[in-house]
């Protein structure tokens, strides 16, 4: 059995550890797992505790907030727990917060987003994984997260991501040009999303090397089509996951198959897409995983982009080219 709370990890952070950088904040509710949390809050008294603690406290660097079980009857614990939150809102060292299996259709999500995420610019990776999203979240999110400028990874897993979810929070997004790794696996968006995802990459203000779709059931050939012809003008994404998007068929990775090579005149050669590098195990068309290979070769972009011409457009001379 596990005790309520962990003292020795909350001297631990109370003292201002440094070699303390990470604390897990669970809720059990009554149920004990096997493993769960460094710290366990059964009561209010707890959380005034964490809080105040993290408050003034500038070594943790990772928070994982994870909810079990009981989920509702935290969140309202929390929500009429002030001193959590006002200690929460004053800590400026965490770099990476994650929130599992949260219930974001009360007002606890609403607090953390409000209080701690929005305008903070210390933030640099936030992590929402199997959580509960209530209506007029997205909007929230996307608002807090907006003012956020230095954060470089985001992931929402497992959250039930429909379009109209990911339509608005891809607005309050855009304009974070720290931004490179969006994970959005495991949720439920199809075209409306993608095209939204499409707007992004278009936008030349937009840095993301990495954007990972791994298993969503409504991403199809149509969605493969939209995404990829957002990167004929894209020089920053590296790598675009569809793994495991049943809904696409061997057809739909064609599509990359112009973007990354487009071979009606040299011009149009010379300005296909000769950054992307990976389609994250999707079986793709021989003709494709062989442009792919050829923009990871190591060579630079120039020296792709004559490749691409020499093999496609053998009838001209390239010799001046390559003096």
């Amino acid at each position: 059995m596990y005790p309520a709370t962990s003292p020795i990890k909350l001297s631990r952070v109370q003292r201002n550890d440094p070699t303390l950088t990470e604390l897990d904040l669970a809720y059990i509710g009554g149920f004990t797992p096997e493993k769960v949390g460094d710290y366990l809050i059964n009561d209010s008294t707890d959380l005034t505790m964490f809080g105040e603690a993290i408050g003034t406290n500038t070594n943790l660097r990772r928070l994982i907030i994870s909810t079990m079980c009981v989920a509702q009857e935290f969140a309202d614990m929390a929500a009429n727990n002030g001193a959590f939150f006002e200690g929460f809102k004053r800590s400026t060292s965490i770099r990476e917060l994650c929130l599992e299996r949260c219930d974001f259709s009360g007002g606890m999500g609403r607090d953390i987003l409000n209080g701690f995420v929005a305008n903070n610019c210390h933030v640099r990776r936030i992590q929402l994984m199997c959580c509960t999203l209530g209506n007029g979240w997205a909007g929230i999110l996307a608002s807090a997260v907006s003012g956020c400028t230095n954060v470089n990874n985001i992931m929402l897993s497992s959250c039930n991501v429909d379009d109209d979810i990911l339509v608005e929070f891809v607005s309050g997004i855009r304009g974070l040009d720290q931004l490179d790794l969006l994970v959005l696996s495991h949720n439920n968006f199809g075209r409306a999303g993608c095209e939204a995802l499409a707007t992004l990459l278009k936008d030349p203000t937009c840095n993301l090397t990495c954007l990972t779709l791994i298993d969503n059931n409504r991403v199809d050939d149509n969605c493969a089509t939209i995404l990829a012809n957002s990167l004929k003008g894209n020089n920053k994404l590296k790598s675009l996951h569809l793994y495991r998007n049943g809904a696409i068929t061997e057809n739909g990775p064609e599509a990359f198959s112009q973007v990354l090579c487009n071979t009606p005149s040299v011009n149009d050669t010379f300005l296909s897409n000769h950054t992307l590098q990976n389609l994250g195990g999707v079986n793709l068309p021989t003709n494709v995983t062989s442009l792919l290979e050829l923009n990871i070769s190591g060579i630079d972009e120039e020296q792709v982009a004559i490749e691409k011409i020499l093999r496609h457009h053998t009838h001209l001379d390239m010799e001046p080219f390559l003096e």
